[in-house]
């Protein structure tokens, strides 16, 4: 059964995997219209314009199988956010804590674990976690990362969805957008394609 995401679109970006996608024959064509779409609206010069679709051809491109991504774009010009989404048929090997990330050995103290109510899919809990992440350069010392799971245990799937940033003043933040973005998660009832609309995962 998909999934719908009734995202704001003044914050939300869906990034496609497949084409065509509404319209646009690739990858290349939809990449430039969103880069030229920002650019009219924020005035962008050419460097900031290379760096956006950079920025965005990385996230279609760099996207695992069976993950849905959003860029949050509240403000593009500073930095581009991203959240991944995962629908799984249910992972009986494994527990609600090894979804919510709680038993990551790399956190630096211990998660924060709430629960949270998704208007389509309940009661649903996030934890919230900040762990060590190598340094790139061997002399650096390792950087923290903050890291949040939204997780719905359903009776036939699990609904994951995960952020995280290097940045903890933006990580901190953008929850509040995150949560919006979590609780606007609700299950399709057909394969319709009404579900491929934008708007939503599928």
């Amino acid at each position: 059964m998909p999934l719908r995401v009734d995202f704001d679109r003044d914050l939300w970006l869906y990034i496609p995997t497949e084409w065509p996608w509404m319209g646009y024959p690739t990858l290349e064509n939809w990449r430039d219209a969103v880069v030229a779409a920002l650019a009219d609206a924020y005035g962008y010069d050419a460097a900031t314009r290379d760096w956006l679709s950079a920025t965005l051809e990385g996230m279609v491109r760099g996207a695992g199988e069976g993950e849905e991504r959003f860029a949050y774009l509240g403000r593009p010009h500073e930095s581009i956010g991203m959240v991944s989404l995962y629908e799984w048929a249910t992972l009986a090997e494994s527990s609600l804590d090894d979804l919510l990330g709680v038993t990551d050995g790399a956190s630096v103290r211990p998660p924060v674990v709430s629960p949270i109510e998704g208007a389509g899919l309940g009661p649903g809990t996030k934890a919230v976690r900040f762990t060590t992440e190598a340094a790139p350069e061997a002399s650096s010392a390792p950087a923290v990362v903050g890291v949040a799971h939204w997780v719905w245990r359903l009776p036939d799937r699990d609904v994951i969805l995960i952020a995280g940033d290097s940045d903890l003043v933006r990580f901190d933040e953008r929850q509040p957008a995150f949560d919006d973005l979590a609780r606007s998660i609700s299950l399709v009832s057909d394969d319709s394609q009404s579900a491929r609309e934008e708007g939503n995962t599928r």
